[in-house]
């Protein structure tokens, strides 16, 4: 399993969990008497999950996990078929501090937010997107569609980035999505992989505007420093 806080690999048979089972109680809180009116067995049901909880054996965060169970009641050997998170909700997506908070915010809303909707993720990942490309850039068009394009065609970015970013307009399927281009936190359906694509390319970008390009210019700025000292031009 990842952690859902610092996102490292481990095993459960390496942590000290605890294994309990959910009740079912059709105890109803507002009533002074528990009903007696449901026959239901209630045990049988409570078997058939299990409920995992722990600390992150590296950052020692609690987590807790909900597992489905597969196989007779009375059988030595069963298995977990499938496992949900509870706590935390989402996993936490970790980004550099770096990334200014109001960028930050829409970012880590459009990541919680794929699991439930895909629609609602990609909403704010477009949303972000073209927040960042006009503050960063001081490109505004009347689309977004005419805003990357514009981006792209100024070079400023690395090759695979320009073509990364491209993708989304191809993806998203603009042409047949026009609220997607003119009113980017419009909630309209989505393509397949069209959510996770365009939060991939996103935090890429957020990555190069704030952590990857200030340390390269930072670099050229030492350097520069160094070849004035020996009376050479700065470095282009």
């Amino acid at each position: 399993m990842n952690c859902p806080y610092c996102g490292i690999l481990f095993s459960l048979d390496g942590v000290n969990a605890d294994h309990s089972f959910p009740k079912f109680s059709s105890f109803h809180p507002y009533r002074r008497v528990p009903s007696k009116s449901d026959n239901t067995t209630t045990d049988d049901l409570a078997k058939k999950y299990s409920i995992t909880s722990h600390r992150c054996p590296d950052c020692k965060k609690p987590i807790m996990w909900l597992n489905e169970i597969e196989g007779d009641l009375g059988a030595e050997e069963r298995k977990i078929i499938s496992t949900t998170l509870l706590f935390p909700k989402f996993p936490v997506k970790q980004i550099p501090i770096e990334i200014p908070e109001k960028f930050a915010v829409d970012f880590r809303e459009a990541h919680d937010t794929l699991s439930v909707s895909a629609k609602a993720s990609a909403a704010l990942s477009r949303r972000c997107l073209q927040n960042l490309i006009r503050e960063q850039e001081g490109i505004t068009e009347k689309t977004l569609f005419s805003e990357v394009d514009k981006l792209i065609k100024s070079n400023k970015l690395p090759k695979h980035l320009a073509k990364d970013l491209d993708s989304i307009r191809q993806i998203g399927n603009f042409a047949a999505h026009p609220m997607k281009d003119t009113n980017t936190g419009e909630i309209v359906e989505v393509e397949l992989g069209e959510a996770e694509w365009t939060l991939e390319v996103l935090e890429t970008l957020l990555l190069f505007y704030f952590v990857e390009e200030p340390k390269s210019s930072a670099r050229r700025d030492a350097l520069n420093k160094k070849l004035k000292e020996y009376g050479k031009g700065p470095m282009l």
